[in-house]
Order: structure tokens, then sequence, then C-alpha cells
């Protein structure tokens, strides 16, 4: 992944390593990378999406945190059909006269006592929602498995906004090694034709100086970028649950396609804003259900059982029965928990006016941010047509004698930098349509591009 440092060879200006060396050298280097363009199979970003969908962590706990939404939207609905409990019971009375219980009419003249009893039996609880608590909290449970469901997507969505930016810092890394490796091959051929020039008198050896200077501010750049690619293939790999990330970064070789700007209607179809909405309509159900408990409660209840003792017949009862309840005093629970409801309503409506507020700035700033890259991209090939026309110019004029080695160095080095604006500015255009299209809720383009594509760099 290092990039080749060709002017290690130069050694002292008065007696530096021979040609043969410096060639054998510069063939070496770009031996290295030549085999680090070939080490691993180039990565697109629509493979690393699809796989990142796939490793997620983070992922992982947003599908986990909504099937348990779902499971809470079953457990509420349950409340509807009650309960049945079957049940045995097994009782010693210390007087064989307690018999329980026994069906009237009673007479005990013919009944056997037995102080040893055992019974066994179900028991079927149905609540009647009359005040509509059952209702409320099922609601309740239902807007928040849809809110769960859309913080998946918005997780989602996050972790392609966290791959994208470290994916585009890679290829801008690769477009701007690129530049100054061309730049470093230039130095290289200027050092050889100095040196000959130096030999004949033509030229004074002071001319290596600014050569070497220029040279080893080109090794720090790169080292430099070498940093940042470190540090981005850290992070990258960590996304991806992965030890380490070293697949070639290809770089984009097309412009992105126009995008066709939605209104601000739209952006009610992000995952987040849609979240938020049905945690606010999860919050108004509940303090439904809180103020509920101010109202009656109805329950009916049947049981069956066989009840008898160890040595004596016993027989089967059945009974229904009908509760109509009302909670009068319970210390100021119910006013507390409707206070508690109405709070969480209205923290659920402030996080909503948040969510909704981001996503409009996120959008605007997208939006801009689309137009601006344009425009840089379009600037940067602009500065690169001028660069080369000026290099070409600066190159007649040093074959000429017209020119020195110092002029042309300083037109060769901007035209390596505009090389490396017009790959960076690209780079950062479709960066930018990435952005917009996270924007308003959808995918980077590259998700949907197919595999061949995604791995040949279309962008």
């Amino acid at each position: 992944m290092k990039s080749a440092y060709l002017w290690k060879s130069t050694g002292s200006l008065h007696g530096g390593v021979p040609y043969s060396g410096r060639v054998l050298l510069l063939a070496a280097c770009l031996l290295m990378n030549v085999q680090y363009s070939i080490a691993e199979k180039p990565d697109g970003l629509h493979t690393i999406l699809h796989q990142l969908e796939q490793v997620s962590p983070q992922l992982a706990i947003s599908k986990a945190n909504a099937g348990a939404a779902m499971a809470g939207v079953a457990i509420a609905r349950s409340k509807y059909w009650g309960q049945v409990k079957v049940f045995g019971r097994d009782t010693h009375y210390n007087n064989s006269r307690l018999v329980n219980p026994l069906s009237p009419p009673i007479n005990f003249a013919t009944v056997a006592a037995d102080r040893d009893q055992f019974a066994y039996g179900a028991t079927l609880t149905l609540p009647v929602d009359i005040n509509g608590k059952i209702t409320a909290n099922l609601r309740a449970q239902e807007h928040l498995g849809r809110s769960a469901d859309y913080e998946v997507e918005s997780s989602r969505l996050n972790l392609f906004a966290q791959a994208v930016s470290l994916y585009r810092g890679l290829q801008r890394i690769v477009g701007a090694r690129e530049a100054l490796i061309s730049q470093q091959q230039a130095l290289h051929k200027h050092y050889e034709i100095t040196e000959t020039g130096i030999r004949v008198g033509r030229l004074a050896r002071v001319e290596l100086l600014r050569i070497d200077a220029e040279a080893k501010a080109v090794e720090g750049r790169i080292a430099a970028l070498d940093g940042d690619d470190a540090r981005l293939r850290a992070n990258l790999a960590a996304l991806l649950n992965q030890q380490q990330f070293s697949a070639q970064v290809p770089l984009p070789d097309k412009t992105p396609a126009g995008f066709i700007l939605p209104d601000h209607a739209a952006l009610q179809l992000r995952s987040d804003i849609q979240s938020a909405d049905s945690q606010i309509q999860a919050a108004d159900e509940n303090l439904s259900g809180a103020r509920s408990q101010w109202l009656p409660s109805l329950s009916i209840q049947a049981t069956s059982m066989r009840n008898q003792g160890y040595s004596a017949a016993g027989d089967n009862t059945w009974s229904v029965t009908g509760q109509l309840s009302w909670e009068l005093w319970d210390g100021g629970r119910r006013f507390a928990q409707a206070d508690q409801a109405h709070a969480k309503k209205e923290a659920a409506r402030q996080h909503q006016l948040l969510i909704h507020n981001r996503a409009m700035a996120e959008f605007g700033a997208a939006r801009a941010g689309w137009k601006a890259a344009e425009l840089q991209y379009q600037a940067a090939q602009s500065g690169l047509k001028a660069a080369v026309e000026t290099e070409h110019i600066q190159a007649n004029r040093y074959r000429n004698g017209r020119l020195s080695s110092v002029d042309l160095l300083d037109a060769e080095a901007v035209l390596a930098q505009a090389r490396s604006n017009v790959s960076s500015a690209l780079t950062a255009w479709w960066l930018a349509d990435d952005q917009l299209n996270l924007a308003v809720g959808k995918p980077p383009k590259a998700y949907t591009q197919s595999k061949t594509a995604g791995s040949g760099g279309k962008g």
C-alpha cells in the first residue's frame, strides 16, 4: 500500500548513486505499485453496501429491536382474549368434618367426612374493554412496532452514510496518490537530465537542490496520504466487522447522472421522520390508556372444578362471575401516570420537530452541495486543461534552451496538482450525489447498481 519513494537513492549531491542503480530502484518501485494494484480484487461501493447490510452489528441490533416491538404488539393483542388456567389443589384439615366445599342442600347424615381434600379444574378469565385501556395499549404498541421498523431503515441509511464517506475518502486518496507518483516520476527524469547537464558543464549543481527539495516534498505528501489511507481503511474495516480492509478501491470514471430534486413534501417519506411520527401516535395512545384508568373495568370469570376427599366421594361444581369494579382511590397513582404519559408525548413531539428540522437542513445542504460539487468539477476540468497547455508550452521552451528546469518543475507541479484536483472534484461530486440521495431517504445510487458495475468503479 505504501507508495514508492524514488528519491531515497539520490544520496549526496556530490556523488549520488550511479545511474544504473537508480534505474533499478525505479523499476523496483514501479513493480511494488503493480503488485499493490493486483494484490486485492477491487471492491466497489455496491459490494461494500450490500456486505454492510449482512454483517453490521448496529443494523442487527435495530432488527432485533424491531422484532421485540412486534412481539410487544402480540402481547398487547393477547389481552383481548383473556386467559385460561388449569389448577390442582391438595388440602389437609385438622378436623374430619371440614369438607370443602359441598353443593347445597347438604344432608350431613349421608355426607362422608374427610379432612384430606383435593380438587382440580380450569378457570377462564375474559376482560371486557369497556374503558378502552386494552385498545389504547394495543394501538400504542402497533405504532411503536412501525417506529421500530422505520428505525431499521434509518439505521441502514446511517450506516450507508458512514461507509460512503469512508469509501469516497479512499477514492480521493487514490487519485491524489496517482498524481503525486506521476510528479515523482517526472522529477526522477529531471534529475537524470540535470546530472547530464552538470557533467557537460551546461548546468550548475545547485539545480539538483531544487529537484531534491521538490522530491522530498512529494514524498512527504505521499506519506501523509498513506497515513490517511490507513486510518480510513481501519474505520471501514470496523464498520464491516472485519480485521482489515485491504481491497483496491477503484476511481470513479464518469460523472453522476442528473438529479431530479423532489419538493419538501417528499421528505415526509424519510424513515426517521416516519419513525418520529409513529412515536407521537404511540405517545398519544399511551396517554389515552393512562386516562382510561379513571373509568370502570369489567371482567367475566368462569370456573369448573372437581372436588372430593381422599376416601369420600365429591362432586363437580362450576361458576360464572361477572365483576364490575371502579377504583376510587389509589394515592395519586393515576394522576402521576397521566402526567408521565403527557410528558412523554411532549418529548415525542419535540423529537419529531427536531428530526424534521434536521431533515430540512440536510436536504438543503445536500442540494446546495450537489450543485457546488458540479461547478467545482467543471472548474477543475478547466484548470487541468490550462495546466496541460502550460506544461506543454514550458516543456517546448525548456527543450529549446529558453527555460530553466526550475520553471519547468513548477509547471509540472501545477499539472500534477490539477490532475489531483480533477480526481478529487469527481470524487466529491459522487459523495455529494450520495448525500443527496440519503437526504431524501434513499440509498446511494451504487446500492442499486449491478455487482459488475459496482466493482468496476463506475461511481
